[in-house]
């Protein structure tokens, strides 16, 4: 068994997930994984899709119904955007009328 992010050969048992799959962990770049993964990560046309279905405001469970992906994912994605957009804001003054 290879890593799947350095293809290094030294691995270890580490534990099991919480279905039961026995998990690894590479000694050498400490990367942890399950041997045979059923869930995959989302690819990039369904993040496009989710970020177009936010900007038509749809519900979270709407745009998880359709996409096929977990509302727990979802709303970690969502606050992984919110926390990316700038929070500093620009204000400047208005001419004053006399």
């Amino acid at each position: 068994m290879n890593c799947p992010r350095c293809q290094s050969t030294q691995i270890i048992k580490y534990g099991h997930t919480h279905y039961g799959k026995p998990r690894f962990r590479c000694q050498d770049c400490g990367r942890q994984f399950v041997e045979q993964a059923t869930r995959q990560p989302i690819d990039e046309t369904t993040r496009q899709l989710i970020d177009k279905l936010l900007l038509e405001r749809l519900a979270l469970a709407a745009i998880a119904r359709v996409t096929g992906v977990s509302q727990r994912w979802l709303q970690l994605y969502v606050n992984q955007k919110f926390h990316q957009i700038p929070k500093a804001v620009e204000v400047t003054s208005k001419k004053k009328v006399d």
